[in-house]
């Protein structure tokens, strides 16, 4: 069995995903922020450089993430 996580963050995906690529040896798959998709007109400009999706690889194994919008956010 395989379980594919999706972690959210609040404004430090991209920092936590490069930290996991430097410090685990996988790989940044993809990474989207919201000012690049085509929600880019509807976000605000302090959230465009924030990610909408990233996933990052490690063997078969996969790690997805968002930073979520400060209104849906929680803290874990």
């Amino acid at each position: 069995m395989r379980i594919n996580a999706y972690l959210t963050f609040n404004g430090q995906c991209e920092a936590a995903f490069r930290y996991y690529e430097k410090c685990l040896g996988g790989k940044i798959a993809f990474m989207l922020k919201y000012g690049d998709s085509p929600m880019a007109g509807d976000t605000p400009a302090e959230r465009r450089d924030h990610i909408l999706h990233a996933t990052f690889e490690l063997g078969d194994q996969v790690l997805a993430g968002v930073d979520s919008p400060p209104e849906t956010y929680r803290k874990p």
